[in-house]
């Protein structure tokens, strides 16, 4: 069974093949990601691929820890998300990204690349205090009916 263009993705970030990673890309390919660094653009499979070496270069000892896939004849998706530390004693890192693709057979012609940014730690969320501070806060008590003046007849 052939492996799909997402598991091809993949498999050169994980491996660091990013030569063979830039052969995924076909020759005017169509590449924006937004990360909290800023949008990254490329055209061409060469720099598609020094985009995501730099990416995949924040330290020594990273391991893809999750990943999903789905993909069609046309298009895919991949969801992968990294974990590293830089040094020993350091917490760990996390880098999650969500890649959307466009395909042509086996080429990837455009490609949209979602990343929230670097995390340390996920702090557990206070719902009802996000709610609240966006208004939220529960229904509201029903507002009691106000008196409406008489228009005097003339």
């Amino acid at each position: 069974m052939a492996i799909s263009v997402p598991g091809q993705l993949l498999n050169a970030i994980k491996a660091r093949k990013f030569g063979t990673l830039a052969r995924l890309f076909a020759p005017q390919v169509d590449f924006q990601a937004w990360t909290p660094y800023g949008h990254w653009t490329a055209s061409d499979p060469s720099t598609v691929a020094k985009i995501i070496e730099t990416w995949y270069t924040p330290g020594s000892g990273s391991v893809v820890t999750f990943t999903t896939e789905t993909a069609t004849a046309k298009s895919a998706m991949l969801e992968c998300e990294i974990s590293w530390k830089i040094q020993p004693d350091e917490q760990v890192r996390v880098l999650r990204q969500v890649y959307l693709l466009t395909l042509k057979g086996e080429k990837i012609t455009a490609a949209r690349v979602y990343c929230a940014g670097l995390h340390t730690e996920f702090p557990e969320v206070d719902l009802e205090k996000q709610r609240r501070s966006k208004g939220l806060a529960g229904p509201k008590p029903p507002s009691s009916p106000k008196a409406v003046p008489a228009k005097a007849a003339s």
